[in-house]
């Protein structure tokens, strides 16, 4: 391929990745947070997989098409209320957490004796 073919290829894809990066901060800012209202700035609203199986991280789609086939399986919600919805499915085990460092903590006093 020739290098000026690859930059009018590489060129069209910069512009296709564009307007697609347009498309989803304007559909983030067009609903806000599903769960508080936050509508501040779209970089803060996320997409949270909610039915169907995840395919496709949305901010790496090919087309808007493609987003808009994934972001029917989601909800958006700011990154606050996104984490607390995950918590909540996926409660951390903190007493998991607590016996590993129990557990370090008994190693390190064993190895400065």
């Amino acid at each position: 391929m020739s290098p000026e073919r690859k930059r009018e290829k590489q060129d069209k894809a910069n512009g296709r990745s564009k307007l697609i990066k347009v498309f989803l901060a304007d559909y983030k800012m067009s609903l806000g947070c599903k769960d508080c209202g936050y509508k501040g700035h779209h970089s803060a609203l996320e997409f949270d997989h909610i039915t169907g199986d995840k395919e496709i991280n949305i901010c790496f789609a090919k087309s808007i098409r493609q987003a808009k086939r994934e972001i029917e399986k989601c909800e958006v919600v700011c990154s606050n209320c996104h984490r607390i919805r995950t918590y909540n499915k996926h409660p951390c085990k903190p007493d998991l957490y607590q016996r590993k460092l129990e557990k370090l903590v008994e190693e390190l006093r064993t190895e400065n004796q």
